[in-house]
């Protein structure tokens, strides 16, 4: 027993247990990453096989089999498909990619692009999926992060999408426009009471899309506006809804001393003023109306600020870039159709 205690205490029997220590994880080490490779390839593989790709055609092996192709020079052959609309292209390539690109950061970056064209085509809970997937590789991707928040968004799971914007702030990312935005949605879709969301949703009508949220409340609810109340509210962004609300919406005397809604008043002929207008579109109601012509009217169109691109729609994130606030109101001249016309053309 002496004996024992005498080995145990010699340097180099602590040596050997040391180094005995060190293989020993290193050997489990070794083994658990094959584990979790393979079954990071199994996953995978099911995954894409969920989207029945149709190898018969040989469209994609033929690509493939080009030795000399790179992954870069894959992604921007995918891309360019992306461009010009042909997403089901695109997405075959990355869904054969993933099949022949075995390394890690491969697949996170090719499953995070294949995310994007399916998001881009419309198939949003397909790119949700592309999206955890790629997030199980690696979840610590802030740009899979970002876009799995928009998905969420996009299908009014708030919760989650307030949830993933968690994990971005843990990351350092700057999401304070994004919380607030998804928090006025949130609250706008929760079953409470009339006046419990309306201070919750007040309380956050900080952005030009939260403050048009609360004004849509308090429309969908057939509430008065009290205008000395949202007074510092952005009213160019509300400016469609101001020109089709009914006139005994307006509070008059908040009117007559305010601009811009003095301008839409007068240009709608509810009274009259010879102050002209910084927006060319209402100066020219306004002297149409004074001229005794009322056959003109405003239609709307919604630009983006940051991509360049404009809708039919007004949206608060923008469907091609995914910025938010990013909207700009554009008025545009038109002759008012009459019921009678309308049904005419029916």
């Amino acid at each position: 027993m002496d004996n024992f205690y005498i080995g145990y205490r010699d340097p180099l029997f602590g040596i050997i247990i040391f180094f005995l220590l060190i293989f020993i994880i290193s050997f489990a080490n070794y083994w658990w990453s094959i584990y979790k490779n393979k079954n990071e390839e199994s996953n995978i593989q099911r995954f894409i096989d969920k989207f029945q790709i149709d190898d018969s055609k040989n469209e994609y092996k033929i690509i493939f089999e080009d030795k000399n192709l790179t992954l870069e020079s894959i992604i921007l052959l995918a891309k360019s498909y992306k461009k010009i609309g042909e997403y089901e292209k695109s997405i075959g390539i990355y869904l054969y990619a993933l099949k022949k690109y075995t390394k890690r950061a491969q697949k996170q970056q090719i499953l995070f692009l294949l995310g994007k064209v399916y998001l881009k085509a419309g198939f949003i809970e397909r790119a949700r999926e592309v999206f955890i997937e790629s997030l199980k590789i690696s979840p610590r991707h802030e740009e899979s992060l970002k876009y799995l928040t928009i998905t969420y968004d996009i299908l009014k799971r708030y919760d989650k999408a307030l949830e993933v914007l968690d994990a971005l702030e843990e990351l350092g990312s700057e999401i304070k426009k994004e919380k607030t935005y998804l928090q006025a949605l949130y609250i706008s879709s929760l079953e409470t009471s009339y006046i419990k969301k309306e201070k919750l949703l007040y309380d956050f009508a900080s952005l030009k899309s939260t403050q048009r949220i609360y004004i849509e409340f308090l429309l969908k609810y057939n509430k008065p506006i009290n205008f000395y109340k949202i007074k510092n509210f952005d009213f160019l962004n509300i400016f469609d809804i101001l020109w089709r609300m009914d006139i005994s919406g307006f509070d008059m005397d908040f009117a007559k001393n305010h601009p811009f809604l003095s301008d839409i008043l007068s240009a709608r002929g509810v009274f009259y003023t010879e102050k002209k207008s910084d927006i060319f579109e209402l100066d020219i109601l306004k002297s149409l109306v004074n001229a005794g012509y009322k056959r003109a009217d405003i239609n709307f169109e919604y630009f983006c600020s940051k991509c360049k691109n404009s809708y039919p729609f007004y949206f608060s994130r923008c469907p091609n870039c995914h910025s938010i606030d990013s909207v700009k109101i554009i008025p545009k001249l038109t002759q008012k159709v009459t019921q009678s016309e309308i049904s005419t053309y029916i």
